[in-house]
């Protein structure tokens, strides 16, 4: 399974290289768009300039960086959709990297795939989660439009992954592993993650009241799991438990979050997720490889586990 890394800026591209990414991606934000729209108008869903790239010298240099090791580097573009007004810059944005080498576009806006698939036929399209592909179906039509892979959303089971891929044999499927869990559905999410502080808004504490109280069971489950959010580092997130899971159903690719984290907490997720991976070709036991997998989550971040930041929380068991 390739594990798939984010990159800010130049500096750090060597060192998630040596540690193992096998493949790169990352934002990237034009003068042309920083001019009409600023960094708020989210060209890429990062609203924060320590998440985007500097410069397209420098963008051109990573993606140099990633051939040259033999890897390969894809462009976030995953806003959930873009207006008439805005595609000229999008146009030329892509055109750019697309002479740079770029290798693929992360999107979700349909028409823009549409349209970037005539005019670059040969690039990868990869469908962001926020295009919120939840059955066959949904991943099917988008096929059918130019995509070439497919990044699952977070909330779904590896069972109901699973049940899309083997529908669909042949494509390649990512699913997302370490930090970065949201209680949030994120291609149907309308918050905007502008804060300057970047505490987002699934972070901040809020109440649910029912209009009728006491409420329904499902509705009461509903509200103390979102009040338990508040208590919860999401940035804690963690899927190490399902790898071996992942890698039975067949699956391309393992998606590290982390777009403005620093360089050195990446690299040490990109080397957990390496150590494993090759765990799960030698522990036969699972029990065991989830012990392994708790306690690897409980260094890396200095706290327990939990069913909130657990991506895969049916391999979840309390200790």
């Amino acid at each position: 399974m390739k594990v798939i890394s984010p990159v800010d800026n130049l500096a750090e591209a060597s060192l998630l290289l040596e540690a193992g990414a096998d493949e790169l991606y990352g934002g990237y934000v034009p003068a042309a768009w920083r001019e009409r729209y600023s960094l708020l108008a989210s060209l890429n869903q990062r609203t924060f300039a320590g998440a985007q790239i500097e410069s397209f010298a420098d963008l051109a240099q990573i993606i140099a960086l990633a051939h040259a090791r033999g890897r390969s580097f894809s462009l976030t573009l995953n806003a959930p959709y873009y207006t008439e007004e805005q595609i000229p810059l999008l146009f030329d944005y892509v055109d750019e990297a697309a002479e740079a080498g770029v290798d693929g576009i992360i999107l979700a806006d349909l028409g823009l795939l549409r349209l970037l698939r005539r005019r670059h036929p040969a690039l990868e399209y990869h469908a962001s989660t926020l295009a919120h592909l939840m059955n066959s179906e949904a991943v099917r039509f988008y096929l059918e439009q130019g995509v070439g892979r497919i990044i699952f959303p977070r909330h779904l089971t590896v069972a109901e992954m699973q049940q899309v891929a083997l529908k669909l044999p042949g494509v390649r499927f990512d699913a997302f592993m370490l930090v970065g869990k949201c209680p949030n559905t994120e291609g149907l999410c309308t918050f905007h993650h502008s804060s300057p502080d970047k505490i987002w808004p699934c972070e901040i504490p809020y109440r649910i009241e029912p209009q009728s109280p006491p409420g329904s069971p499902l509705l009461l489950s509903a509200m103390a799991r979102q009040d338990s959010w508040s208590k919860t580092n999401r940035r804690h997130g963690c899927g190490l438990c399902a790898i071996p899971h992942l890698r039975k159903a067949g699956f391309y690719g393992l998606k590290l979050v982390g777009r403005g984290a620093p360089a050195a907490q990446k690299v040490k997720n990109i080397l957990l997720v390496r150590d494993f991976l090759r765990l799960a070709d030698s522990e036969d036991d699972f029990a065991l490889y989830r012990k392994k997998a708790r306690a690897a989550h409980r260094e890396r971040f200095g706290a327990t586990c939990s069913p909130n930041v657990c991506y895969y929380p049916e391999f979840y068991e309390a200790e």
